[in-house]
Protein backbone atom coordinates (compact mmCIF):
# COMPACT_ATOMS: atom_id res chain seq x y z
CA UNK A 1 0.00 0.00 0.00
CA UNK A 2 3.15 2.45 0.52
CA UNK A 3 5.09 1.42 -2.41
CA UNK A 4 1.58 2.17 -4.54
CA UNK A 5 0.55 5.91 -2.64
CA UNK A 6 4.43 6.77 -3.11
CA UNK A 7 4.01 6.11 -6.64
CA UNK A 8 0.75 7.67 -7.32
CA UNK A 9 3.18 10.93 -5.46
CA UNK A 10 5.57 10.42 -7.64
CA UNK A 11 3.30 10.32 -10.65
CA UNK A 12 0.85 13.87 -10.00
CA UNK A 13 4.32 15.30 -9.14
CA UNK A 14 5.96 14.75 -12.57
CA UNK A 15 2.66 14.76 -14.39
CA UNK A 16 1.70 18.24 -13.66
CA UNK A 17 1.68 21.37 -15.89
CA UNK A 18 5.23 23.06 -15.14
CA UNK A 19 4.72 26.79 -14.70
CA UNK A 20 8.18 28.98 -15.91
CA UNK A 21 9.06 31.78 -13.49
CA UNK A 22 9.39 34.82 -15.23
CA UNK A 23 12.06 37.78 -14.27
CA UNK A 24 13.31 41.15 -14.96
CA UNK A 25 15.83 43.10 -14.25
CA UNK A 26 16.12 46.63 -14.25
CA UNK A 27 18.07 49.73 -12.98
CA UNK A 28 17.09 52.44 -10.78
CA UNK A 29 18.74 55.89 -10.36
CA UNK A 30 18.85 58.37 -7.76
CA UNK A 31 20.71 61.68 -6.70
CA UNK A 32 21.10 62.36 -2.59
CA UNK A 33 21.73 66.04 -2.39
CA UNK A 34 23.33 67.52 0.86
CA UNK A 35 20.71 69.09 3.67
CA UNK A 36 20.41 73.03 3.70
CA UNK A 37 22.12 74.23 6.70
CA UNK A 38 21.77 77.57 7.62
CA UNK A 39 24.55 79.37 9.68
CA UNK A 40 24.57 82.81 11.23
CA UNK A 41 27.20 85.34 10.65
CA UNK A 42 26.08 88.43 12.33
CA UNK A 43 23.15 88.74 15.02
CA UNK A 44 20.25 91.12 15.05
CA UNK A 45 21.69 94.40 16.42
CA UNK A 46 19.62 97.52 17.25
CA UNK A 47 22.28 99.34 18.79
CA UNK A 48 21.84 101.77 21.48
CA UNK A 49 18.82 103.87 21.92
CA UNK A 50 16.47 105.46 24.48
CA UNK A 51 13.42 105.16 24.43
CA UNK A 52 12.27 108.50 25.38
CA UNK A 53 8.86 109.51 26.83
CA UNK A 54 6.07 107.94 24.57
CA UNK A 55 8.18 105.70 23.18
CA UNK A 56 8.15 104.54 19.49
CA UNK A 57 9.40 102.44 17.01
CA UNK A 58 13.09 101.84 15.41
CA UNK A 59 13.24 100.37 12.63
CA UNK A 60 15.89 98.26 10.86
CA UNK A 61 15.90 97.40 7.29
CA UNK A 62 17.54 93.85 5.81
CA UNK A 63 20.20 96.33 4.34
CA UNK A 64 21.14 98.00 7.48
CA UNK A 65 19.32 100.77 7.73
CA UNK A 66 18.11 102.49 10.86
CA UNK A 67 15.96 104.83 11.34
CA UNK A 68 13.54 106.16 14.49
CA UNK A 69 9.97 107.13 14.73
CA UNK A 70 8.16 108.87 18.22
CA UNK A 71 10.34 109.81 21.00
CA UNK A 72 13.04 107.11 20.41
CA UNK A 73 16.23 108.51 20.74
CA UNK A 74 19.13 106.72 18.43
CA UNK A 75 22.53 106.49 20.17
CA UNK A 76 24.74 105.12 17.82
CA UNK A 77 26.33 101.74 19.26
CA UNK A 78 26.58 98.61 16.78
CA UNK A 79 24.00 97.88 14.76
CA UNK A 80 23.44 95.18 12.12
CA UNK A 81 20.31 93.08 10.38
CA UNK A 82 20.00 89.32 11.40
CA UNK A 83 22.69 87.15 8.51
CA UNK A 84 22.68 83.97 7.51
CA UNK A 85 24.72 81.71 5.40
CA UNK A 86 22.28 78.98 3.38
CA UNK A 87 24.43 76.44 1.93
CA UNK A 88 23.35 73.18 0.34
CA UNK A 89 23.56 71.81 -3.02
CA UNK A 90 24.03 74.41 -5.93
CA UNK A 91 20.71 75.47 -7.32
CA UNK A 92 18.79 73.78 -4.72
CA UNK A 93 15.98 76.41 -3.95
CA UNK A 94 14.63 77.50 -0.17
CA UNK A 95 12.21 79.25 1.97
CA UNK A 96 12.37 81.90 4.49
CA UNK A 97 9.81 81.70 6.90
CA UNK A 98 9.26 84.69 9.45
CA UNK A 99 7.08 85.16 12.56
CA UNK A 100 3.89 86.38 11.35
CA UNK A 101 3.08 87.19 15.06
CA UNK A 102 5.12 90.14 17.45
CA UNK A 103 8.01 88.52 19.41
CA UNK A 104 9.22 89.98 22.63
CA UNK A 105 12.56 90.15 23.23
CA UNK A 106 14.12 90.77 26.77
CA UNK A 107 17.62 91.89 27.77
CA UNK A 108 19.36 89.23 29.85
CA UNK A 109 21.17 91.70 32.27
CA UNK A 110 17.82 94.46 32.69
CA UNK A 111 14.54 92.48 31.81
CA UNK A 112 13.75 95.50 29.70
CA UNK A 113 11.89 94.35 26.93
CA UNK A 114 11.31 95.44 22.96
CA UNK A 115 8.19 94.38 20.85
CA UNK A 116 9.45 93.55 17.09
CA UNK A 117 7.38 92.70 14.65
CA UNK A 118 6.39 93.47 10.98
CA UNK A 119 9.75 91.26 10.18
CA UNK A 120 10.80 91.39 6.64
CA UNK A 121 13.85 89.62 4.81
CA UNK A 122 15.96 90.28 1.73
CA UNK A 123 15.26 87.49 -0.48
CA UNK A 124 11.50 87.95 0.62
CA UNK A 125 9.98 85.54 2.61
CA UNK A 126 7.58 83.02 1.60
CA UNK A 127 7.93 79.67 -0.55
CA UNK A 128 10.61 79.57 -3.12
CA UNK A 129 12.17 82.53 -1.25
CA UNK A 130 15.39 82.18 -3.11
CA UNK A 131 17.84 79.42 -5.19
CA UNK A 132 21.37 78.47 -3.93
CA UNK A 133 23.80 79.89 -6.49
CA UNK A 134 26.72 77.61 -6.37
CA UNK A 135 25.83 76.19 -3.61
CA UNK A 136 25.30 78.89 -1.06
CA UNK A 137 22.72 82.24 -0.38
CA UNK A 138 22.91 85.35 2.07
CA UNK A 139 19.89 85.88 3.50
CA UNK A 140 19.59 89.32 5.99
CA UNK A 141 16.44 89.77 8.57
Amino acid sequence: MTRILTAVIIFLLFSGQVWAQASVTAQAFAEVIEALTATETAQLNFGRFSPGVAGGEIILSPDGVKSAQGSVMLSGGTTSPGQFTITGAPDATFSIQLPAEPVQLLHQNSNQTMTVNEWTSNPPAGNSSGTLNEGFESVSV
